[in-house]
């Protein structure tokens, strides 16, 4: 299972192979251990694994053609068969390339099958990653740690610190951090350079911040020097969801009543004052108006006002868009002398969409978008350890988006997250493809329920019978399974799984009016799904209820 798709290759085989011992020569040879790449202390049998390194500074190693830029990612890998094992030449860049090539390697060595042949891999968009961006408990330390390493493992290379609860990111974006919080966002800087990933301290003061007021500018910058201090030195302005107008007088009077020109006036202050701090110090500002058509009077103004290396944060069309497109991308480069950094609202699942758990796989993003944008960072869940299995899809696409599938990739990000219990819990997972995006959802259930249908009104009652009882069984197992697991992320999903133990119990007894349809047998089906209708949570396609709402017509 090649996950992310490598960009281009030349596969002759693959070979079940299980290393018992790796050895690796050449440039950087000991980072491959650094890296963890070793052998359990339980052998299988296998050969020997040679990893030869050759690092090589060359347009081959540190171009892609198809985005024409520079990168320090790519690598190329050639794997061949020797007298006791399989010997792979990388040939690399730098370690940043190294490190992309020995996930790849690792990737392998879990699977337990190596290719043969060769490959030139680098990710087709430059900016690939996440942002805890959401209205909700902001994650635990451990789990951020543990979604870093593993976003990075699947390409990703940007990090976006900007959760609306942490008080010290937006209500109080005007005191310092206390000691103890400060030492664990140090320790998060660490864990994103171990795993090269950029991170980006975000902080939101529009809230109550005196544009005009140098005091005010004072408390940014010496909140930006106690973040640089730890080694922070990427930083995003955020300018959202706060009120269009101006309301400091002192404000009204500086900038012409026009909330645009504070902002222009503040993000540029604000970009100057961390050069003067750091030349390589960089700023992402995301306006107050994030979405629309991209060419309307607010953006294109702060974008044409904004200092040509700050970028800027785009939704879309919408707050939550359906597709993002090349057409509106340059739309919005032509109007603002920017292209956008989509700050894409998929997964997360806050405010009026809190009843939904949105497990599905990034859709409706157009393959050539890497050509038009910085990248995509994807907004997450409030529920770290379920925004996985989204997550690895936007992995998938974010690195080779010419040969994404999306609903292929959902389901190869499912077998990574559950592993061996992966056919167990699929038809719960099943029924939650949902999110703003257009994905058919319970697309297992939707092809059983259609089948039984087909099946009774040709006359075959015994066949729709039969299908409805395969479907059922696998149902009921899942939810058996889910009940009895010890999995922090099956926990995560308890009152959609309470949910879908009520959807099953309507199942059995609208399949059963197939053998007795008396009004008592139907009196349960609509109390159950009275039950499932009131049940405040978002699960299953429209399907079920009108399968249920079908049998109580017989």
């Amino acid at each position: 299972m090649i996950y992310p798709a490598l960009q281009k290759s030349n596969i002759t085989e693959w070979v079940d192979f299980s290393p018992v011992k790796i050895v690796a020569g050449g440039f950087d040879s000991d980072f491959v251990f650094e890296r963890g790449l070793t052998i359990p202390y339980t052998h299988f049998t296998g050969g020997i694994l040679y990893i030869d390194i050759i690092k090589e500074n060359s347009r081959r190693t540190e171009y892609i053609d198809e985005s024409r830029r520079l990168t320090d990612e790519k690598y190329l890998i050639n794997a061949e068969k020797c007298d006791d094992g399989i010997r792979i030449t990388l040939t690399v860049s730098c370690r940043k390339s190294l490190f992309r090539a020995m996930n790849r390697i690792a990737r392998m060595k879990r699977m337990g099958r190596f290719f043969i042949g060769s490959a030139e891999d680098y990710p087709l968009f430059a900016e690939r990653g996440y942002i805890e961006g959401f209205y909700g408990s902001p994650w635990s330390f451990e789990n951020r740690r543990e979604m870093l390493r593993m976003m990075s493992f699947y390409g990703m290379n940007t990090h976006y610190y900007a959760p609306k609860d942490d008080p010290y990111h937006r209500d109080k974006w005007d005191e310092l951090y206390p000691e103890k919080e400060l030492s664990e966002l140090a320790k998060l800087l660490e864990i994103c350079s171990e795993n090269f990933v950029d991170f980006y301290f975000c902080v939101a003061p529009g809230l109550s911040m005196k544009y005009s007021s140098e005091a005010d500018f004072g408390k940014l910058a010496r909140k930006a020097e106690q973040l640089y201090g730890i080694g922070v030195r990427n930083f995003g302005l955020l300018l959202d969801d706060i009120p269009d107008n101006l309301y400091f007088d002192e404000d009204k009077t500086a900038f012409d009543g026009e909330a645009v020109n504070a902002h222009i006036s503040v993000s540029n202050k604000f970009h100057a004052f961390l050069r003067s701090l750091d030349r390589d110090c960089k700023l992402t500002v995301c306006p107050l108006q994030y979405h629309g058509r991209g060419d309307e009077y607010y953006i294109s103004k702060l974008g044409k006002g904004l200092d040509s290396s700050i970028k800027i944060f785009w939704t879309g069309k919408n707050i939550c868009s359906q597709e993002l497109t090349v057409r509106e991308a340059v739309v919005f480069e032509n109007a603002t002398n920017h292209m956008p950094l989509y700050w894409d609202n998929f997964p997360v699942n806050d405010a009026e969409m809190q009843n939904e758990m949105h497990l599905g796989y990034l859709n409706g993003r157009e393959p050539d978008l890497y050509r038009y944008s910085h990248g995509i960072i994807s907004n997450t869940m409030e529920y770290c350890l379920s925004s996985k299995i989204p997550l690895l899809t936007v992995c998938d696409y974010l690195w080779n988006p010419v040969a994404y599938d999306g609903f292929s990739s959902w389901h190869k990000a499912c077998k990574i997250v559950f592993e061996d219990d992966y056919d167990k819990v699929m038809p719960f997972f099943d029924n939650l493809l949902i999110s703003c995006l257009k994905v058919e959802n319970s697309p297992m259930m939707n092809e059983a329920l259609n089948d039984a249908q087909q099946k009774f009104f040709g006359g075959d009652v015994g066949g729709a019978k039969a299908v409805m009882a395969e479907y059922i069984g696998r149902l009921s197992k899942c939810i058996e399974y889910l009940e009895t697991v010890d999995n922090p992320l099956i926990s995560e999903l308890e009152p959609w799984i309470e949910k879908q133990k009520i959807a099953c119990k309507m199942l059995v007894s609208a399949t059963a009016l197939l053998d007795d349809n008396s009004e008592e047998k139907k009196a349960a089906v609509r109390s159950l799904l009275k039950d499932y209708l009131n049940h405040p949570k978002t699960l299953c396609d429209f399907s079920l209820q009108a399968f249920a709402e079908r049998m109580l017509t017989l």
